[in-house]
């Protein structure tokens, strides 16, 4: 489940985009990005039971900030899932003040999943998002985010969740970037979805040509399960990851 809003911040997708006509200028640009990650980490869980991760994607933005893209990964549920596919669109922009925004709608989408297996429910779903993000000057660039996105049936038909996010990251010399995450998931029913839980993670990353190395630590704020589809308990978590975005 590709954590889209914050683009804001830079840890998430550092795309370079190319423009669709030979031009030196088009309204439209079009990106893509491709990734190999130890772990795949969603809200603090694993969605590969620990296992490795191929991702890619590829976004369309206009210059008026209107954007579209897909994104897939594998993941490991223990039952037929095995494939993860989101659709996403939105709208991005900066306030003269510099407060950079983003509003959207994000669908994941689990082909082959059927409600008659061992999930609960229905996997698939969609969030509606928003973020705001604002970068310091200076060299070291400090940036700071905050995002939100909601769900009227979160994943497996558990009801309504909240994610709440907030970013932070500086650039270092020798084009390393240091990034740190809170994330709270508030979900509505708890008896159905597991309780509503805190976690974070610290990263270093470092732009080599154009491949990014990244190396991060996630760890649970509050004792958690999982994933509620498992039910076991969250264990902290390193995850090395080498990306390209052209």
């Amino acid at each position: 489940m590709k954590k889209l809003y914050f683009k804001l911040c830079g840890y998430i997708c550092l795309l370079v985009s190319t423009p669709v006509l030979a031009e030196e200028h088009s309204p439209v640009e079009l990106s893509a990005n491709v990734g190999y990650f130890s772990d795949y980490i969603y809200r603090g869980g694993s969605q590969t039971a620990d296992g490795a991760a191929i991702q890619g994607g590829f976004d369309m933005s206009h210059e008026s900030g209107l954007y579209i893209g897909t994104w897939a990964s594998n993941v490991d549920f223990g039952n037929s899932a095995n494939i993860e596919i989101d659709f996403y669109g939105g709208i991005s922009g900066e306030l003269p003040n510099g407060i950079s925004w983003d509003v959207g709608a994000l669908y994941y989408w689990y082909p082959g999943v059927k409600d008659s297996d061992d999930s609960g429910g229905d996997f698939d779903f969609y969030d509606i998002y928003a973020g705001l993000g604002y970068t310091l000057p200076g060299d070291m660039a400090p940036n700071i985010g905050f995002g939100i996105a909601y769900t009227p049936d979160y994943f497996g038909e558990v009801g309504d969740a909240t994610y709440y996010t907030v970013d932070l990251g500086v650039s270092l010399p020798g084009d390393f970037s240091l990034a740190f995450q809170f994330g709270y998931q508030d979900n509505d029913e708890e008896a159905r979805a597991g309780t509503s839980y805190s976690h974070a993670s610290v990263g270093v990353s470092k732009d080599i040509g154009i491949f990014t190395i990244d190396a991060s630590y996630y760890f649970d704020v509050n004792d958690t399960k999982e994933f509620w589809v498992r039910g076991d308990d969250a264990p902290d978590a390193f995850v090395f990851s080498v990306s390209s975005s052209f």
